[in-house]
């Protein structure tokens, strides 16, 4: 009997995870399919240097089976396990596996602790997020949603590229089961066995849900599109301050605008130095604003072709 529970499901279009052993599960939950989009988001190749050491330690386990080996390798799970949720799942499983090494032959080890499940994680979830991106251009990009529904979109992109393999995703039999999750809610709740599983399931349901998908203005990352749909940026933080896009999007999208506007520049290269000068006392800020106003006419002015720019310019000089 398994000593360890990893189980998900989505209700109340939230996406529920309940893991750990048995007798104190951790229970979390996200707006659906934010798991999803951030393994999308996942520079897995950042771990690489992580894998290999701990392919190394495995390798001197197989021979050894030294406590502190097997230590590095579930520390580095841990790890894995903190940059993203399914790896829960991975991080269990082990856990698990490695508990059993008292009770199996050495020359089974191997088997038991499969290298390859650990080395492959780089390359097989990088070919995953190609394969999901490219799903997402063809079937639930709602710029696509214009033309045609999900189904026929699905239902056309798997009839042309179904046999490539390396490329397309492919949808297995999952482990389900039709369950009580709570007192007033009964649905299907996955219990996977890979971080695969896990993949395929919340990839699936954004097909049955129809979950359509846009590229962020600012990150150029596919988000969930929901409401409405009129939403040009998405709620990922992209920078060092902790902003997402949806704060900073718009601003970035309207600076790269101004950066060829010359009219714009002369009023703000004047703006700014009269800023300073408020902060000099040279003048007040209420000076400051009356003059941003005629300032700001005249820029209406020039934009509209009713003086030059040079005049314009020489407006600012002498105002």
């Amino acid at each position: 009997m398994n000593k360890y529970t990893f189980k998900t499901y989505i209700a109340n279009r939230r996406e529920y995870f309940c893991y750990g052993q048995n007798t104190s599960l951790t229970k979390k939950d996200f707006p659906f399919p934010e798991s999803l989009l951030k393994l999308l988001r996942l520079d897995i190749w950042r771990y690489e240097p992580l894998i290999k050491k701990m392919e190394k330690a495995l390798l001197r386990f197989y021979q050894t089976k030294a406590p502190q080996d097997a230590n590095i390798v579930l520390a580095g799970l841990d790890e894995l396990a903190e940059a993203h949720i399914y790896f829960q799942q991975l991080r269990l499983d082990w856990m698990q596996r490695f508990e059993q090494v008292a009770r199996v032959e050495d020359s089974a080890l191997p088997e038991l602790l499969p290298r390859k499940d650990l080395t492959y994680i780089p390359s097989t979830i990088d070919a995953m997020q190609k394969q999901i991106q490219r799903l997402f251009q063809s079937v639930l990009d709602i710029e696509l949603g214009k033309k045609a529904s999900v189904q026929d979109l699905m239902a056309s992109y798997y009839n042309r590229e179904r046999s490539d393999t390396l490329n397309t995703f492919q949808f297995r039999t999952l482990p389900l089961k039709f369950e009580p999750v709570d007192s007033r809610t009964f649905t299907e709740v996955l219990y996977p066995e890979t971080v695969y599983d896990l993949i395929d399931y919340f990839l699936r349901e954004c097909v049955q849900r129809e979950q359509r998908m846009r590229v962020c203005k600012n990150c150029g990352l596919y988000f969930a599109v929901k409401g409405r749909g009129t939403a040009e940026y998405c709620d990922v933080t992209t920078d060092e301050k902790g902003r997402i896009c949806k704060e900073i999007g718009a601003f970035v999208h309207w600076s790269q605008s101004k950066e060829d506007d010359e009219i714009f520049k002369v009023y703000r290269r004047e703006y700014k130095k009269r800023f300073a000068w408020t902060k000099t006392g040279r003048i007040s800020s209420t000076t400051l604003y009356a003059w941003g106003e005629k300032a700001r006419e005249k820029k209406a002015e020039c934009e509209a072709g009713k003086i030059t720019l040079e005049e314009y310019q020489e407006w600012l000089k002498n105002s």
